[in-house]
């Protein structure tokens, strides 16, 4: 089985070391072959216009996407990056596209930790994209809440830039991955 993995540096795994981030675990951990199309300071519209030119001729047996946090950061403006309402019609664009492919899961976005209004800006598209997901039919797990809780996500991303953890937060983001009936269900497909 392959998968290939869409998102912002999240996904891609800025912070740790290691270079694996949360998806060479959790795909280590799963024995999957992957590729990670995780980019810093992509948007979820970066993405949505981005992922199928990329996913062409991969050949992947499952697509995952990871988008939202860097929407809800403020721009050089104060703005939210990509409102409310856009960064839902780009998640729909998204699994729409998606699903027509391959098996889709969706993850939630992460929070930033030196920024408490963004958090609380991507814990509310968390409850809201489980509602987009469920209405277009695809997998969804929210470990946002989670990932919040977690001193040791607080404290790798407080060591490092504010927002990225390092080894240990990735593992942890994998852990719960895993650990959900949703992600187990999904590799069966």
């Amino acid at each position: 089985m392959k998968i290939g993995f869409f998102g912002d540096s999240f996904t891609q795994g800025v912070g740790d070391p290691t270079g694996k981030g949360w998806v060479g675990r959790l795909c280590d951990a799963a024995g999957t072959d992957y590729e990670n199309f995780g980019v810093a300071g992509d948007t979820s519209e970066d993405i949505k216009d981005r992922w199928q030119a990329e996913a062409e001729g991969q050949g992947f047996d499952r697509l995952v996407f990871m988008v939202g946090s860097n929407d809800a950061l403020l721009n050089a403006q104060r703005r939210v990056t990509i409102n409310e309402v856009n960064r839902l019609k780009n998640a729909k664009a998204i699994m729409m596209g998606a699903r027509a492919i391959a098996p889709t899961l969706f993850i939630s976005a992460l929070p930033v930790v030196d920024d408490a209004p963004a958090s609380g800006r991507i814990g509310d598209m968390a409850r809201q994209m489980g509602m987009i997901a469920r209405i277009n039919r695809v997998s969804y797990v929210d470990i946002c809440a989670a990932v919040a809780a977690s001193g040791v996500w607080r404290e790798e991303a407080m060591a490092n830039d504010g927002a990225h953890p390092g080894p240990g937060g990735y593992q942890l983001v994998a852990d719960l991955i895993k650990a959900s009936p949703v992600w187990q269900d999904f590799l069966k497909g």
